[in-house]
């Protein structure tokens, strides 16, 4: 049983998933010419890097859980 799900759609009318267990997580790169975002969720925790190339790696900006997350956009609202 999948403990992660995501999506992604562009071009196509079919959007296409991918799973994660709870041993392998899940991750995800968006890419463009000027750089990437990359999002990987394992363990409860979320972690986000940011490259300047089209990577599927990054330099690591953020680590803690989702809800911390929130908290670090939001401003604590």
């Amino acid at each position: 049983m999948a403990t992660y799900y995501g999506q992604v759609k562009g071009n196509r009318d079919t959007t296409a998933t991918r799973t994660g267990s709870k041993n392998s997580g899940i991750k995800a790169s968006v890419q463009s010419y000027n750089g990437s975002i990359i999002v990987s969720l394992y363990n409860g925790k979320c972690e986000i890097e940011i490259s300047k190339e089209s990577s599927f790696y990054g330099e690591k900006v953020f680590s803690g859980t989702i809800q911390e997350l929130e908290k670090v956009l939001t401003g604590g609202k």
